[in-house]
């Protein structure tokens, strides 16, 4: 019984040999971050864009509080650090959209961070409707479909 075990990887390996042919080569790092930035625009923006009323009142529930500015600060931060440091490139194609999200994200968290009261005087002026919210979620599907199709472009 011992002895079948290597015949049968072999022969397993064998017939998925077609099937190795077929797999794409590892992504780069900054087409990872790519790809994630892209499905994560598109996500997020289709459900600012389809439910900006659930969103305005989870939005006002917690704009409030005092955490809100420094944990919106913490995410942006890592997220935009993230993006910088593996994708700083700037380059004449689509591909610097993403870095320069990046870096708005490492400047938007900072604000958050040394400058909560910044981040609320913002909010108070500008108030968050449901059309505002509806625009935001469209602009993230164009920036993330824009991506998508970039990155679908290259890879064919």
């Amino acid at each position: 019984m011992h002895n079948e075990a290597p015949e049968l990887v072999e022969g397993a390996g064998a017939a998925l040999a077609p099937i190795a042919l077929a797999v794409a080569e590892p992504l780069s790092r900054a087409e990872a971050v790519e790809w994630l930035l892209a499905s994560a625009l598109l996500v997020v923006g289709s459900s600012l864009a389809l439910r900006p009323r659930v969103w305005t009142r989870a939005f006002a529930a917690v704009a409030p509080h005092p955490l809100t500015p420094l944990l919106g600060g913490l995410y942006a931060l890592l997220v935009g650090l993230v993006i910088v440091v593996l994708h700083n490139l700037w380059v004449a194609d689509l591909r610097v959209v993403v870095t320069i999200l990046g870096w708005l994200a490492v400047a938007s968290g900072v604000v958050m961070l040394l400058a909560p009261e910044v981040y609320m005087m913002v909010l108070r002026r500008i108030p968050l409707t449901t059309r505002l919210v509806a625009i935001r979620g469209v602009v993230r599907v164009v920036l993330g479909g824009a991506i998508l199709s970039y990155l679908l472009t290259q890879a064919g």
